[in-house]
């Protein structure tokens, strides 16, 4: 027989789409629809309200249903017929055969206000009867009637290639209905259909990763062929059979798959709409668990989580009792899987015990994989983190998006900047929300870069941002991949027996890659929707603040520690550090409610002052220095004894001399803010290209004024306005003096001067479409490294461009401070609500670039658009003083705190460390924590000291213990040490 490759494959996509597939559902019988918009605004309803009092009207197939993010309940009703195969009730509300999540989707509830399944594109059924069939829906007549919860939500996903739209706040009134009930009918489906319709896939979707000079691919090829001529079904299935039933070679690679969703707790989507998407996936994810035991499901987010237990109690139960049976197991440990560069070290450390804590409460669980396939980097202080909380495996796959450079692993020991090492996979699939494929299982193989040393990676299936999870088509690819030559086995499986066995077999082989996980792609992130950095950055700096004063207050005057509101607000902040909102990558609906939500925490926190004896007083904002502090100009020159500086006509700092030893500090001209076109090649918000960089827009000249206090510079260009402020404090203040109490920290070996920083204020008002704001702060330090602030310590990046991988820095992450030194001089540059960052050598020097502002017209045309206020300061000294004027720039100021004895503090011996946050114990035993960390990357001892009697025992980040302490401390390169004092009653 004369086979023809091409033909045999066109032959096969036709028959399949015009007379297999079609055949896989019958229709039965027509049903009856009726249908309730919401009231109002449309906003979603619990579904007794709208089973019990809503005012369903007829409604038929071709009727238009619910204007954009708007709620339209569907009655469903019918008769099932008599029938061999299970009947499905089939529905099509008008969506797209793509964008999964990403557009309409349904709910469907039995008349007592149970969930039992969603729908979406390509999970468009309800099973009636039959194996999986829904329970409780059949009347023992035969009838049914289901409530259909239809989501309106508008395909921004697929809007190519994402251009601007005003789709992410709600339309007007007028606003065209964008779905329609296409299709609603009761079918027989036919599982031999199905199961012939996955065979043919298996096999003919194998034959193009085949070699034809292998006898394996003309052998398939002719079963398909057979295949196809058989008359009946059955004769297809067994002219597949035997092509089917080869096993795959002894070397072939192994994955572990695991179902998955990967639900973006805000995107494209409002948290509200995002509570839904969880609660539809989960009901799809235990109809597929009826039918098959093999499934395994991983969900992260302790949120998300809890967001089912609040809204749908009976459907948590049920996930309960599949975790139970390890069928649905909670991965990850984290309250959201929050962003992985700009959160705090102390935020990271809560998003780990608020979500390990609920699944241990909740589940009896605790996971050992941090699980964070999507977030945009991954700060070098992770590998510490994660073990010091008990984790001992990490996964991500993001780092595969890289724009300039291939990692060079997918199994690894990372080490982080402290040396701690943990074991980490990238799937190499490069995705976490695979099909099941013959074209992904080979993508992986072939992808896959430590082949010699291990056989083995990870698979993670299901539909995944918008959710959706698993399907059973997936399933049965998985099952036909189990033993198959010609693909790797499949085996569907726990993430922990993955990584156990991958542990296993690399043993000490495994390879080690140090220091941060550079995602070469969306810098941008750093700097879209500025009011998230901000609301960001002094949330968790008054957190610190009220952490600590209430602990002195309770340790101290038996003041009632607030737990619950403390509890609060810490969700509140995880929940928008998540890895869109917190970068700034979300529609405007996420942002505008984040930013309310913001203000509200702010005053929440300052309502938590503890009052009483003692009492420290009130925050009065964030400005450091007061009335009378600043020193006068004299035209245009600053001088306060310490610092001279410099302003010329065209507004810009052309001379900063350290007068202690007559060092000029800068390099050229100082404090420009330098404009650039932003115009992404694609992900708007996302993305910061090389071309920004190079095509600057020249700003007017300025006007330049000298004020009581101040030198200020004011520039206008279109409906934009820049007001740059020059100030020195005047004299020598005490470094850290508002920071440090404030904050619980205690001196770190050396004291600074806060007199030695040229304070600047960046006043915007930010009116531009696709554009950057930069500020320029060349300083007279030549170094081929600069330091960044990091979570606990800081990493240091290079300052040039030797390499690819040193190229694709030009925008990083930097906390509250940059530090650039060269022998006999060091200069820091810090700031209190920005993240992104450039630092460059140039002539004479370095470029310090922190980025202000973005522009993007994608997901949000109107980012920013408004008034922002940033400060900053150039400081002259080590990486000490640099810290310590970071501090004090960014802690909020409190009145009389200086009348604050310290609760505890640091003797330090030898070396550099700092208590970085005291709060009381999560068990609420009235135990104090202290969480120490040594900040520059050397060795230090210290004696901590205590104004109350106390023992000291060491414990992980959960509180637990670890062993007894003494006062005496001993700390390495960057090394966390979490203390435990209980209090000695005298």
């Amino acid at each position: 027989m004369h086979l023809n490759p091409s033909h045999v494959v066109a032959r096969l996509q036709r028959v399949v789409r015009d007379r297999i597939r079609p055949r896989l559902h019958t229709p039965l019988a027509e049903v009856t629809i009726d249908a309730w918009r919401v009231d109002g605004d449309g906003e979603p309803v619990p579904a007794a309200r709208a089973i019990e009092h809503g005012d369903f009207q007829p409604f038929t197939v071709g009727d238009t249903w619910a204007p954009a993010w708007g709620t339209t309940w569907l009655r469903v009703q019918g008769q099932v017929p008599a029938s061999e195969l299970p009947v499905e009730l089939v529905l099509d509300l008008g969506w797209f055969d793509h964008s999964v999540g990403g557009h309409a989707e349904g709910l469907a509830y039995r008349p007592d206000g149970v969930a039992v399944k969603a729908l979406h594109p390509r999970n468009g059924w309800v099973r009636l009867t039959g194996p999986g069939a829904a329970p409780g829906v059949l009347a023992d007549d035969g009838s049914f009637t289901l409530y259909v919860e239809a989501a309106a939500n508008p395909l921004l996903l697929g809007l190519p290639p994402f251009i601007e739209t005003h789709l992410g706040e709600k339309p007007g009134l007028g606003e065209p209905e964008p779905y329609k009930l296409v299709s609603a009918g009761l079918c027989a489906f036919d599982p031999e259909i199905f199961a012939l319709l996955r065979d043919l896939e298996a096999t003919g979707d194998l034959l193009p990763h085949l070699s034809t000079d292998e006898p394996r691919y003309w052998r398939v090829l002719t079963a398909v062929e057979a295949a196809l001529d058989a008359p009946t079904v059955a004769g297809a299935r067994a002219a597949l059979a035997d092509a089917l039933a080869r096993p795959a070679h002894a070397t072939a690679h192994r994955m572990t798959a695991v179902g998955h969703a990967h639900i973006d707790s805000a995107w494209l989507w409002p948290l509200r709409e995002t509570r839904r998407k969880v609660a539809r996936t989960l009901t799809n994810v235990l109809t597929l668990m009826e039918t098959d035991p093999d499934l395994i499901y991983a969900m992260s987010s302790a949120q998300q989580f809890a967001w089912v237990e609040q809204d749908h109690p009976e459907l948590f139960e049920r996930v309960k009792q599949r975790v139970a049976e390890g069928r649905i197991v909670p991965v990850g440990g984290m309250w959201v899987e929050s962003d992985a560069v700009m959160p705090g070290g102390e935020a990271l450390v809560r998003q780990i015990t608020y979500g390990k804590r609920y699944f241990m409460d909740t589940f009896g669980h605790e996971s050992e994989v941090v699980w964070l396939p999507d977030s945009f980097g991954y700060s070098g202080a992770w590998p510490q983190i994660a073990r010091q909380a008990g984790y001992r495996w990490f996964l991500t796959q993001k780092i595969s998006w890289n724009d300039t450079t291939t990692f060079p692993h997918h199994t690894f020991q990372w080490e982080g900047i402290d040396g701690t090492r943990i074991l980490t996979h990238f799937p190499p699939a490069d995705t976490y929300a695979a099909e099941v494929t013959s074209a992904e299982l080979k993508h992986a193989v072939s992808n896959f870069r430590d082949k010699a040393i291990s056989s083995h990676s990870l698979l993670l299936f299901g539909y995944g941002d918008g959710g959706g999870g698993p399907n059973r088509e997936m399933v049965a690819r998985a099952h036909r991949f189990a033993d198959l030559e010609g693909a790797a086995r499949v085996e569907l499986g726990r993430p922990e027996e993955f990584f156990t066995a991958a542990e296993a077999e690399l043993g000490d082989a495994a390879p080690v890659w140090a220091g941060e996980l550079y995602l070469e792609l969306h810098r941008g992130t750093l700097t879209s929707q500025v009011a998230m950095k901000q609301g960001n950055r002094r949330s968790e700096a008054l957190l610190r603040t009220v952490e600590y004063l209430a602990t002195v207050a309770a340790v101290r005057d038996g003041v009632p520690y607030p737990y619950k509101q403390l509890d609060e607000a810490w969700k509140t902040v995880l929940l928008h550090q998540f890895h869109d909102i917190l970068p700034g990558s979300s529609i405007s609906w996420v942002h505008r409610e984040a930013r309310e939500r913001y203000r509200n925490l702010e005053v929440d926190l300052k309502g938590l002052l503890p009052v009483g004896r003692g009492e420290p007083g009130k925050i009065s904002g964030w400005s450091v220095a007061r009335e009378g502090d600043w020193a006068k100009p004299a035209g245009n020159i600053l001088d306060n004894g310490i610092l001279r500086v410099e302003v010329d006509g065209g507004g810009r700092v052309s001379s900063l001399v350290d007068l202690r030893d007559g060092r000029q500090l800068n390099v050229g001209d100082l404090g420009v803010l330098r404009l650039y076109r932003d115009e992404p090649v694609r992900w708007d918000a996302w993305d910061l290209d090389r071309h920004v960089l190079r095509n600057e827009t020249s700003l007017p000249q300025p006007t330049v004024t000298a004020t009581s206090d101040a030198i200020t510079v004011t520039t206008k260009t279109g409906k934009s306005t820049f007001i740059v402020k020059y100030r020195l404090r005047e004299g020598v203040a005490a470094a850290a003096a508002n920071g440090a109490a404030a904050g619980g920290a205690a001196a770190s070996g050396a004291a600074g001067t806060a007199a030695a920083q040229l304070d600047i204020t960046v006043d915007v008002d930010w009116q531009e479409t696709e554009h950057l704001l930069k500020l320029s702060l060349p300083v007279a330090v030549r170094t081929l490294r600069a330091k960044y602030e990091t979570q606990f310590g800081s990493i240091e990046r290079p300052t040039h461009e030797n390499t690819l991988a040193d190229e694709a820095q030009y925008e990083v992450c930097s906390h509250r401070w940059v530090h650039v030194a060269e022998p006999g001089l060091g200069v820091g540059v810090v700031n209190d609500s920005t993240y992104g960052c450039d630092v460059r050598r140039i002539p004479g020097g370095t470029d310090i670039r922190p980025t202000l502002l973005r522009a993007p017209r994608f997901p949000d045309p109107d980012t920013d658009r408004g008034r922002h206020t940033f400060r900053f300061a150039v400081v002259a000294g080590d990486e000490t003083v640099t810290r310590a004027a970071a501090d004090d720039l960014n802690a909020p100021w409190l009145e009389a705190l200086a009348d604050v004895e310290p609760l505890l503090g640091l003797e330090i011996e030898s070396g550099h460390a700092v208590i970085d946050w005291i709060k009381l114990a999560d068990d609420r035993s009235g135990d104090v924590i202290a969480r120490v960390h040594e900040t520059r990357g050397g060795r230090a001892v210290a004696r901590l000291t205590s104004t109350f009697p106390a023992s000291i025992v060491e414990t992980d980040l959960l509180e637990r213990p670890l062993e007894a302490t003494g006062d005496r401390l001993i700390l390495g390169p960057f090394q966390i040490t979490t203390l435990r004092l209980s209090p000695i009653k005298e």
